[in-house]
């Protein structure tokens, strides 16, 4: 590698001092920041990870990530109505960037992402709603979680009617299915079963979602529900649809008397968080303008020529940027449960994990031509300050470009990696309920009431 000659002292100087702040900036991303608390949380301790948490992001409660961090930690050290002031305000956050202006977002559309607002992940935010009714439920307000399980089918439906056709996950299966156990609670149940027949559709595509086909107690539900509806045709096809519930009259068949329904949510493990990755990127074209719109086609072109393998192009240089990416999510654990002399498993229902990768892949075209274009201004800025003033100037000027590049690594970063389900019967009175697996385990008393539906969240450490 050539280095250009520095020909003053104090050149020398300023450009040591700042190669030597680079590594110490170029690394300090929001995985960094973050992993202190995951270590907590992974520990067992959530009211600790809380307190790091505010300590970290002193003076900036206004974050997207400060919020929904905060919503989530405070739910799991008990603090139900702090939970939803946090939620609230991330969810106004969610709306007021949604709604800014394409206009104002173009004007900054060549800044480091990290630098601009965060607006979340899609998922990150439909599962804002999903965590909200979960506390409602805790605090003994059912129909107001009836109201967030209606809110998130609201935010799917938008996903789903978003203007980027070629996005993968504009929809969940997993919120689709808690919404429907949210309106049968509320005793909605014609609102259930469309909710229901929706979630077992999304199932299918397991390879957005990484769940293998639909939780068993859906399906049952499905057919159920559609039965007591008058829905005899579309039961049918599910039945022959899955063979192995249909031949099962127990698992369909109406809770005893004198007893009640318990859906358990087993949340394990911690979603894999994002991580910067470098790489050397291939700019395929002559990169002739330096004005914002051509330097987002060169990307573009480069990008598409990239993907494809850089057939029949000239290579014109080598870019090094910074990117995010999202490691695969741990197996999905075994789990079961224990109650009144009862026994069973979980079906794995939602792959947190498998969400993340989706998301960051449905926009990753946007980001790498973004931050390549960012790359090209930087490298002509370069180019110029040596024409100017002289090679040390141009090595300075590559130096604090580099400094200023850094991927993008915010997300909620507490969510759990998997979420496992059970619909079981039990008598009617108090019971006490034990999940374990996956290394961990959990207790809880519920109190079933005669002929009810009640819902169980957990989180194994």
């Amino acid at each position: 590698m050539v280095r250009p000659r520095i020909r003053s002292l104090a050149w020398f100087a300023l450009a040591a001092l700042v190669a030597g702040v680079l590594p110490l900036v170029s690394c300090s991303t929001y995985a960094d920041k973050v992993g202190h608390l995951r270590t907590e949380l992974a520990g067992g301790r959530p009211a600790e990870a809380l307190a790091s948490l505010d300590k970290l992001y002193d003076g900036e409660e206004r974050s997207l990530p400060y919020l929904m961090e905060r919503g989530l930690l405070q739910y799991l050290s008990g603090d139900f109505a702090g939970c939803q002031v946090s939620f609230t305000g991330a969810g106004q956050l969610v709306d007021e960037l949604y709604t800014r202006s394409l206009s104002r977002e173009a004007a900054r559309l060549l800044l480091n992402d990290s630098m601009q607002a965060y607006r979340g992940e899609l998922f990150e935010q439909a599962w804002i709603h999903y965590y909200r009714a979960l506390a409602y439920l805790e605090a003994g307000t059912p129909q107001e979680a009836a109201v967030e399980g209606r809110a998130a089918t609201q935010t799917l439906e938008r996903m789903a009617d978003t203007d980027n056709d070629e996005a993968k996950y504009r929809n969940d299966p997993f919120l689709q299915y808690v919404a429907g156990l949210l309106y049968e609670l509320d005793g909605e149940l014609n609102d259930a079963w469309i909710n229901y027949r929706e979630a077992e559709r999304l199932y299918q595509a397991a390879d957005i979602y990484g769940v293998s086909g639909p939780p068993a107690c859906l399906l049952r539900d499905l057919v159920r529900s559609g039965e007591r509806l008058g829905f005899h045709e579309e039961v049918a096809r599910y039945r022959e649809a899955y063979p192995a519930q249909a031949e099962d009259p127990a698992a369909l068949a109406s809770p005893p008397a004198g007893s009640g329904e318990l859906v358990l949510l087993v949340e394990t493990g911690l979603v894999p968080g994002k991580r910067s990755e470098r790489i050397d990127f291939p700019i395929f074209t002559d990169a002739e303008g330096e004005d914002e719109e051509a330097v987002l086609h060169i990307a573009g072109e480069s990008y598409s020529s990239w993907r494809a393998g850089g057939q029949n192009m000239e290579l014109a240089y080598i870019l090094s940027i910074a990117l995010p990416a999202v490691d695969a999510a741990p197996p999905t654990p075994a789990l079961s449960w224990i109650a009144a002399g009862q026994a069973g498993t979980l079906a794995p229902a939602a792959n947190l994990g498998a969400l993340s990768r989706q998301c960051l892949e449905d926009r990753y075209a946007a980001v790498v031509i973004r931050t390549v274009a960012r790359g090209l201004l930087k490298y002509w800025s370069t180019k110029k300050m040596e024409e100017k003033h002289g090679e040390a100037a141009g090595f300075l000027t590559n130096i604090l470009g580099s400094v200023t590049e850094v991927a993008d690594t915010r997300a909620w970063s507490t969510l759990p990696a998997h979420v496992a389900v059970a619909r079981i019967s039990l008598p009617a009175g108090p019971q006490r309920v034990r999940v374990q697996g996956g290394g961990g385990e959990a207790e809880a008393e519920v109190d079933i009431a005669r002929g009810g539906l009640h819902l169980l969240a957990l989180r194994l450490y």
